[in-house]
């Protein structure tokens, strides 16, 4: 909530929501701005309160690497729940809903005593902004009380709560910032996209006491800023790691809420860092949410990180900028070239490897069509063969765009012929890792060679089988010395598995005649170097 204060002492976080004590200063002072003059004329001998409500953003200095609290804009709160209450006993008197300039207006009939409550809170779409520390309370700015004998008007300000040297105010602007990077997302695609997504409500939990620790996160223990499948968690504890100002890592976290319930990622998540060379679906996912906060905050391409003593440490990286250098090991494994890829068919940045411009609407329409229907992996080669199949005039184009990250015989991509990366050259170094999807069929057996002692999270402790269905029920069993597990998949849907702490594992699964299976053998050999695994598909 936002706190426990003098009702008259300004506005504040209410305590009926959020815990805390919060004190908002508003319009440059700790008093909410009242003057004359509403706007419009409202109807006779009934109160008129109307006003604009912003929030303070910080910059991040990209020579400095950090928030720069010199240079703060003010934004409005938009499409925000916006209530009018009885300033006497807190009775709701109306609700409204803040238009695109944050603006609000109230007339009605009765008491003229009154104060307002915004809400860290949109409607269209459902987005909440809640604390995990305390009970999930939704935030809510307060204003301090006003009479409304005439028409008068009252803005808001939702402050940084930065003194100087420290957050030694309550930290008004969070929660609004962040459902403001949320409620961009979202709007771009409900209003540029066709058919429009139908996004269901989305709670996203940030809280001062949010920490990259592993625990509970009614405690702020929260690891990281991440999306957990349901919710989205932020961090924001002061002189650690806060991204409420981080726009490119909010409009990314939203993302993989984008594909979990408008698109489709089979990634299970994981770590990612500059240069892995990943399992291509968490690869094509992290790039991918990379690319969407580019798009989404276009032209400002550049994904920026704060944290640290004073929020004056980070990291930045422009997404327009494509990184084919040796260290950044591109190809169809790695998530800097996911991220390059999908920008730049986006963009309308003409470059001499790239002269594609499919917009919001070719991006949408793959993710909703060709990637979300794929019978192989959600990976970079269904998105290119999706827009390839829905630009047939820019297939040449797209090649180039694509063939530009090819930079060597070990790390790149070669042109993409289908969604299952058939034809792939590139291995990143890993003798074991192509073709991408092993074609098997019934009464066939292969050796797969995985690489130990790395993260499960990379290309070097999983393969991917292509199965045949034949109508029939289909066993594929594994024989190894280190630990394996089985995943079996239709079209993204995981049918079945088998995970115990061995290497010696079978699956069963029904099939229907003709239909692509795939098959994904998770490795998790603890002793560093290649290893084997043995497949067998039996009837």
């Amino acid at each position: 909530m936002f706190g426990a204060g003098s009702a008259r002492s300004g506005y504040r976080l209410t305590t009926l929501f959020v815990l805390g004590a919060l004190s908002l200063a508003g319009c440059g002072s700790d008093e909410p701005a009242v003057k004359p003059g509403g706007t419009g004329e409202p109807p006779p001998d009934r109160p008129r309160l109307a006003g604009t409500l912003l929030y303070e953003s910080v910059a991040y200095d990209y020579e400095a690497d950090g928030l720069d609290y010199s240079k703060v804009d003010q934004k409005p709160i938009r499409g925000a729940r916006v209530a009018l209450l009885d300033a006497a006993n807190d009775a709701l008197i109306a609700e409204t809903t803040s238009d695109a300039m944050g603006q609000y207006a109230f007339d009605w009939e009765g008491t003229t005593q009154v104060k307002v409550w915004v809400y860290a809170e949109t409607k269209e779409p459902s987005i909440l902004v809640v604390d995990n520390t305390a009970s999930d309370a939704t935030y809510v700015m307060e204003s301090g009380e006003v009479v409304v004998d005439e028409p008068r008007s009252l803005d808001l300000v939702a402050t940084t709560g930065w003194t100087g040297v420290s957050y030694g105010k309550p930290r008004l602007a969070a929660p609004f910032s962040v459902l403001d990077a949320a409620y961009t997302a979202a709007r771009r695609f409900l209003d540029e996209t066709t058919p429009p997504p139908v996004f269901p409500k989305l709670e996203i939990n940030w809280s001062v006491e949010n920490r990259p620790e592993d625990g509970l996160v009614g405690l702020g223990q929260i690891g990281t800023s991440h999306w957990d499948g349901d919710e989205i968690y932020v961090l924001g504890k002061e002189n650690v790691d806060t991204d409420e100002f981080d726009t490119h890592v909010l409009v990314h976290e939203w993302g993989h809420s984008f594909e979990e319930h408008i698109t489709r990622s089979d990634s299970w998540g994981g770590s990612h860092g500059y240069g892995d060379v990943l399992d291509p679906r968490l690869a094509f996912s992290e790039g991918f949410c990379n690319a969407l906060s580019a798009m989404i905050l276009d032209p400002d391409t550049i994904y920026s990180d704060a944290m640290g003593a004073g929020q004056k440490d980070g990291f930045w990286e422009d997404i327009e900028e494509n990184d084919t250098s040796q260290s950044a090991k591109p190809g169809w494994y790695s998530e800097t070239t996911v991220q390059n890829v999908v920008f730049d068919a986006y963009d309308g940045n003409a470059e001499a490897f790239d002269n594609v411009e499919v917009k919001l609407q070719g991006v949408y329409a793959v993710m909703i069509g060709d990637l979300k229907s794929t019978p192989a992996m959600t990976t970079l080669f269904p998105f290119v063969a999706g827009l390839k199949g829905a630009h047939p005039d820019a297939s040449t184009a797209i090649d180039a765009l694509v063939g530009h990250h090819g930079s060597g015989s070990s790390f790149g991509i070669d042109p993409v012929a289908d969604a299952w990366g058939t034809g792939e050259t590139h291995t990143a170094g890993d003798p074991g890792a192509l073709p991408v999807f092993v074609p098997m069929a019934v009464n066939e057996s292969v050796k797969l060679t995985l690489i130990g002692g790395i993260d499960p999270a990379l290309l070097g402790q999983n393969r991917f089988l292509r199965v045949k269905g034949t109508g029939g029920t289909l066993k594929v069993s594994s024989s190894a010395t280190s630990d394996v597990d089985l995943y079996v998949y239709l079209r993204g849907k995981e049918l079945d598995s088998a995970a115990s702490e061995s290497g010696e594992e079978t699956v069963s699964f029904a099939t229907t005649v003709g239909e692509d299976y795939v098959v994904n053998v998770q490795g998790y050999g603890e002793f560093s170097g290649p290893y084997e695994v043995m497949i067998e598909v039996l009837p």
